[in-house]
């Protein structure tokens, strides 16, 4: 039995309405370009942020920066394809080295050394999130580590004065420990 919910309706109408005419474009159109415009039609960087604004500053605006950057650098998208799909085959051929992820891909694993980079106040926790669910990841980030954990935050974050994160203390609580901070 089909579902016909009208609002579902709309949007594959509207992400049609959307993708068409950028599938027409797309192969005459450099790679950096299709990026700005999926940014600019669909409105992204806002969409990604919190703020009405969107800055420059914030950690995902810079990455898609980064990543039109890289875009630049290619004429084709299958040029630019190919070069991201590089990643993937030396990721897959080193067995040895440093493996850098998220939490979230970290999950279920275990590493005899584990670094969880930049616990900052207002990033983790955020100053929106929910700080139970947060509390939960920060959680499977040190337990990822079987031998030694390095935990580390700065003293700035994007050019503004930052504490450490509350969880810090929390995941430490007596046990003997040193902090260095940056």
């Amino acid at each position: 039995m089909p579902v016909d919910l009208p609002y579902i309706r709309k949007n594959v109408k509207d992400f049609i309405s959307f993708i068409s005419p950028l599938a027409d474009y797309a192969p005459n159109l450099e790679p950096a370009e299709v990026i700005s415009m999926i940014r600019s039609q669909l409105d992204y960087d806002r969409f990604i942020t919190d703020e009405d604004i969107p800055t420059p500053d914030d950690v995902k605006i810079a990455n898609l920066n980064q990543l039109q950057l890289s875009a630049a650098r290619y004429s084709s998208i299958r040029d630019f394809l190919n070069y991201t799909d590089s990643f993937s085959e030396q990721m897959s051929n080193d067995k040895e080295g440093i493996a850098l992820m998220t939490i979230h891909k970290a999950k279920g694993l275990e590493f005899p050394v584990v670094f969880v980079i930049g616990l900052v106040e207002g990033i983790t926790p955020t100053k929106k999130g929910d700080i139970e669910e947060e509390r939960r990841i920060v959680f499977v980030a040190i337990s990822r580590a079987m031998k030694i954990l390095y935990i580390s935050y700065s003293h700035t974050y994007m050019g503004q004065a930052a504490k450490k994160s509350l969880f810090i203390d929390e995941i430490m609580g007596t046990q003997q420990h040193s902090i260095i901070a940056a």
